[in-house]
């Protein structure tokens, strides 16, 4: 019961706060700060300014999609200054799991050991010494505002000595950079992860 009557003493006293006297300094809103109005001296309508540019989407997907497509005469061809495209060449390579044997950059040259991966190479590959794999020169070179790889095999009759000499006889290596090219251009285009 006590409870019931703290209750409406509460009640009342908030009701009997709530209803005070008219004051006029709070209807009155003339003395107020204003924002200063501003007069313009012409006429004129107002000017609009239409930003039309557009920000670059970003990539959902893997790879460099649009920027990097095939040129002629075997030749890759990125959308990409120099330093920008060595960078994305030498991720390719590694994700492709291609060994890099050397490189001179300021040349342009990346040197890769790579063998052909079709099915019959590497079912042939159990019968012989192992899995031949050629030596090959990756050039990129910068071409205007994009930047140009071509492939070719080292020196074929190096390699083939090298990989077996018998007797004055040896394995003429496959040559495979357009493979090695189109595998590369695979992986740019729609695999290549990361920076």
């Amino acid at each position: 019961m006590s409870v019931i009557i703290k209750s409406l003493l509460l009640i009342g006293f908030l009701v009997s706060c709530s209803t005070t006297t008219e004051e006029s300094r709070y209807r009155n809103t003339e003395n107020l700060e204003r924002p200063p109005t501003v007069i313009s001296s012409s006429p004129a309508r107002e000017q609009r300014i239409v930003d039309n540019s557009s920000i670059p989407k970003k990539k959902d997907s893997a790879g460099l999609g649009e920027d990097i497509y095939l040129g002629t005469q075997g030749q890759l061809n990125i959308k990409q200054p120099f330093d920008e495209a060595w960078d994305t060449l030498n991720r390719a390579l590694k994700q492709g799991d291609i060994k890099i044997t050397d490189h001179e950059r300021d040349k342009g040259h990346l040197y890769v050991n790579y063998g052909s991966s079709g099915f019959f190479d590497k079912a042939l590959s159990f019968l012989k010494d192992g899995h031949k794999e050629s030596n090959y020169l990756l050039l990129v070179e910068e071409n205007g505002a994009e930047t140009t790889i071509t492939v070719t095999m080292s020196n074929a009759t190096e390699q083939g000595k090298l990989s077996g000499d018998q007797d004055g006889y040896y394995d003429a290596p496959v040559d495979a950079s357009a493979e090695l090219l189109d595998i590369l251009y695979k992986i740019i285009r729609n695999d290549l992860v990361g920076k």
